[in-house]
């Protein structure tokens, strides 16, 4: 199992933050999520009802939950995020690219123009704009 601490972010004002930026591919798996890649990136762009399980997992307890990639899901507390059998491979390959790294993690949204109106949970080894975005806390990351 690889396990890092991942550095959270958020706006300093309500809907801003910065773009996705240049990626290698756009995935949309059979349950509606796309999956972007670069090469120190990775991006998950949500059906609106699992944003709003996400928000209240990651919100609304007293303990942060630990973000964990399993093979077939991304496991955020009791929320399970399905991944497409097309996209296992490639999902749990670039975030153990990310945590490899040895640099810090952070995890921040962003946007990208083909995606007006939605916002991409980023995880980065990559820091994001110190003018966008203020260190909110850490949670746990990990590939098992």
């Amino acid at each position: 199992m690889l396990e890092r601490d991942l550095k959270r972010y958020a706006a300093y004002f309500r809907g801003w933050c910065q773009a996705f930026g240049e990626h290698e591919s756009i995935y949309r798996d059979d349950n509606g999520i796309n999956w972007l890649t670069a090469s120190t990136q990775l991006g998950l762009v949500l059906p609106k009802p699992m944003i709003k399980q996400l928000y209240r997992e990651v919100l609304l307890h007293e303990r942060v939950p630990k973000v964990k990639f399993r093979r077939k899901y991304i496991e955020i507390g009791s929320l399970e995020i399905p991944i497409g059998k097309k996209h296992q491979k490639l999902a749990r390959k670039q975030i153990t690219s990310i945590l490899e790294t040895g640099e810090e993690v952070h995890g921040f949204l962003t946007s990208h123009l083909l995606y007006s109106g939605s916002r991409i949970i980023t995880f980065s080894s990559k820091k994001p704009l110190a003018i966008i975005y203020k260190e909110i806390g850490t949670m746990k990351i990990c590939v098992t």
